[in-house]
């Protein structure tokens, strides 16, 4: 994808290359929600996977031969911690091989330990939405992630997306216990509802989650598609000025449910994205979700049969 920015955990060191032109790392999401499904131990389960749980060899290999670089992997808390004291040592075991073998194919894999879900019990102490529940137990659970896999990923994205309103002190233990470490650390913020200036000096990069704020069967016109690009410009443009960190798109989904028109955002993203590179913003990295089709969610890069979807090649190739 021409010329790659890297990600250190505490400098950029920006590569140059005179005759390639500027562009950044494509990803892949792969929530637990879009693969193995919501466990029965987790406050929102059961629901289904996508069959990734049977086949995840091959599905990794797929994306890699579509041209992902880099895969964001939900290492799920319900799964590996179904009770306060218990950690499941072949849902740990089953993790490190996904990992390895995405490694093995050259796919960086972002560990997230938070993305939509929660181990039921702690939902039974009150949850994230509890500041004494979330701050005794979530550091319990970055360092069991950290002493596991701490020397097998590529980066972390702890939140898939910072909690509103969290309090500071689970943030600042989460970056005690993983910066330190050679993989960097993304926070993944919501600029419109928390300071981005807040976490400089706490972070790697800062992640950022942008929206395509339309119904998945909506028509969309050309006009709508370009005050979107200005849009997702303006944001990154934005949180660029107020960190001191180079910025990754943690997460995009265009969100539509024709695979033409999807392919439309997606291209719009992409050249957003690019002219923010143009203007000179550090942009390292952006993940599209969900990686590979479902149901709920029809954009994948790769469809059902795990073939590239229009999306997929407009953000791939």
């Amino acid at each position: 994808h021409g010329h790659v920015r890297s990600l250190d955990p505490h400098a950029v060191a920006l590569t140059e290359t005179a005759h390639l032109p500027m562009s950044f790392r494509r990803g892949a999401v792969l929530s637990t929600s879009s693969t193995l499904g919501f466990a029965d131990t987790a406050d929102v389960g059961p629901t289904a996977g996508n069959g990734f749980f049977r086949r995840w060899p091959d599905d990794l290999a797929a994306l890699q031969d579509a041209g992902a670089t880099d895969v964001r992997l939900t290492i799920d808390w319900a799964r590996l911690q179904p009770e306060p004291n218990a950690f499941d040592d072949d849902w740990a075991e089953r993790f490190e091989q996904m990992i390895a073998a995405a490694t093995a194919i050259d796919l960086r894999v972002w560990a997230t330990l938070h993305d939509g879900s929660i181990p039921r019990w702690l939902d039974n102490e009150g949850g994230l939405a509890d500041d004494e529940a979330f701050t005794r137990w979530w550091p319990r659970w970055v360092e069991r992630a950290a002493e596991r896999y701490g020397d097998l990923v590529g980066g972390w994205v702890p939140f898939a997306a910072v909690p509103a309103g969290m309090p500071t002190q689970p943030w600042r233990d989460t970056w005690g216990i993983l910066g330190g470490g050679t993989a960097p650390v993304v926070a993944t913020v919501d600029p419109d509802h928390t300071p981005v200036d807040g976490f400089n000096g706490l972070i790697s990069a800062l992640g950022l989650v942008l929206q395509a704020r339309w119904d998945r069967t909506d028509d969309v016109e050309q006009c709508d598609l370009e005050r979107a690009g200005g849009r997702w410009g303006d944001v990154v443009r934005d949180a660029a000025e107020a960190a001191d960190a180079p910025i990754v798109i943690s997460g995009f989904c265009p969100t539509h449910d024709d695979p033409e028109t999807a392919s439309r955002i997606v291209e719009h993203l992409v050249g957003a994205l690019d002219a923010a590179l143009g203007d000179g913003v550090a942009v390292d990295l952006c993940f599209l979700e969900p990686a590979i089709s479902s149901p709920e969610s029809p954009s994948g890069l790769l469809d059902a049969d795990r073939s590239p979807t229009p999306a997929g090649v407009a953000f791939l190739s």
